[in-house]
């Protein structure tokens, strides 16, 4: 699938999200999840993950979201107790 689609529906789902296509040639290929600075948050990981399997599900596209959020809060957790 290209990434641009993807965006596109995860932020139909919820346009608050930071999510976007990278730019130049990996445009079809990569999606962002702008998680750092003052959006640096476990939180906001887990909105951009829950919209994009809502974008991929509009997409026809069968995502286990919650095993996707477990993952991310666990890799989060473990990277803020250092």
């Amino acid at each position: 699938m290209d990434a641009r689609e993807i965006v596109t529906a995860a932020v139909a789902v919820d346009a608050t999200v930071p999510v976007q296509a990278a730019a130049g040639a990996l445009a079809k290929e990569m999606i962002r999840v702008n998680h750092y600075g003052r959006a640096a948050d476990g939180a906001v990981v887990t909105a951009s993950l829950v919209a994009l399997a809502g974008g991929l599900r509009v997409l026809g596209v069968s995502v286990d979201a919650e095993g996707a959020a477990q993952a991310a809060g666990a890799a989060w957790d473990a990277v803020v107790a250092g």
